[in-house]
């Protein structure tokens, strides 16, 4: 958030939101910081980090303080590094093996207290997973992965780790793996492009990769109530293209004090009472989330396109709002990107349309690649595979 980026429609910042988890001071401060600052839109990214747009290029001093006020830019010198990502549910879904968000926050504690992550890219990223895989699909560095018990084991690019401990333990192997990646980086932005990988950062923290095992099957959710371990519920809304703006934020800040954002383009609401769930559907829905479970919206995203990014070629924001209105909420993930460096595509995503040139539209479906000549065409195209 310090570092701005120029885009189409100003410059903008990308406020790291570890765990996805924001209070109502966030939310608030975060309304007035869009409209005083920017153009009022806040991007809700892939990694379930925020982005403020429509900003002027030397915003970033104006928003050091307020920011720092509310607990979101805890250390100016790691203002990077804090990529660590964990499901909404953090641990109250059934399927959870413990509760994690302590653990959260202590990875977060510890990556601003290593001196020598000062350098880490802003693209390496960590996963604190309750055991249920939630957040795997983004392809996380480091991930502290829930065994049951208290217990907690890591992993490197996806790979086990032969180790087990508590979850101090778990914390201080995952920061000691950035602290390695850091020291053989080189070039590298990440874990895997390291030369050796995983195998070599293991070994020189005197530690071994287990053997290769079938992944775990990740446990998603959707629009919808989902009763907690506890007994109490969580109640998930999607915000289409992860568009918010200062309305909606204030709106979430009335609700709750403890808002989750996911990979996933959604907010949830954690530990409602049962009586409380309705009155709280009938708010977010008044907001202009979706919560209805056959919403064609349900795993489709897009880049930026032509109102918010320089490179992009088409208005895939529009083209994906006309697929959502014919899709179904059971189709494989899709991704419309504006141009060829697919921002936003998340890794192994089934469905992806990408404009290469103003006549070459690549759709990906099913493994198999196919070029139409315009975006409608590529809509075109995947009603028609839809349909077989």
């Amino acid at each position: 958030m310090l570092a701005l980026h120029e885009a189409a429609d100003g410059w903008l910042a990308r406020v790291r939101v570890p765990g996805g988890r924001l209070t109502a001071a966030a939310l608030l401060a975060l309304a007035v910081i869009s409209e005083e600052l920017g153009n009022g839109l806040v991007d809700l990214t892939a990694r379930a980090n925020l982005q403020l747009r429509g900003l002027a290029p030397d915003a970033a001093g104006a928003l050091a303080a307020p920011l720092e006020a509310v607990g979101l830019l805890p250390s100016a010198a790691h203002d990077r590094v804090r990529n660590v990502l964990a499901s909404p549910l953090a641990g109250r879904a059934p399927g959870a093996l413990d509760e994690v968000d302590d653990v959260v926050a202590l990875l977060d504690a510890r990556l601003m207290a290593a001196h020598r992550l000062h350098d880490l890219p802003g693209r390496f990223c960590f996963l604190v997973d309750d055991g249920t895989g939630a957040g795997r699909e983004i392809g996380p560095d480091v991930t502290v992965v829930a065994r049951g018990g208290g217990k907690f084991g890591v992993a490197l690019d996806g790979r086990p780790i032969e180790f087990q401990g508590d979850d101090r333990t778990a914390v201080a192997v995952a920061v000691g793996a950035a602290e390695v990646f850091v020291a053989l980086r080189g070039d590298a932005w990440r874990l895997s492009e390291t030369p050796g990988g995983a195998d070599r950062i293991a070994a020189m923290l005197g530690l071994r990769l287990a053997p290769l095992t079938r992944a775990a099957r990740t446990c998603g959710f959707g629009p919808g109530v989902v009763e907690q371990r506890d007994g109490r519920c969580a109640l998930t809304a999607l915000a289409p293209l992860g568009q918010l703006w200062p309305g909606l934020l204030r709106s979430l800040a009335a609700l709750s004090d403890d808002v989750r954002l996911s990979t996933r383009r959604s907010v949830t609401l954690v530990d409602l009472e049962p009586d409380a769930v309705a009155a709280t559907r009938d708010a977010l829905a008044t907001a202009q989330l979706v919560l209805d479970r056959s919403s064609g919206w349900i795993g489709l995203t897009a880049c930026a396109g032509t109102a918010g990014c320089a490179h992009a070629l088409a208005d895939v924001r529009a083209a994906a709002a006309d697929r959502a209105r014919v899709r179904a909420a059971t189709h494989p993930a899709e991704h419309w990107a504006a141009c060829e460096r697919r921002c936003g595509e998340l890794p192994g995503t089934p469905v992806a349309v990408a404009v290469r040139e103003a006549a070459d539209v690549e759709v990906r479906y099913d493994a198999r690649t196919t070029h139409v000549r315009s975006l409608r065409r590529a809509a075109s195209l995947l009603l028609a595979q839809a349909a077989r």
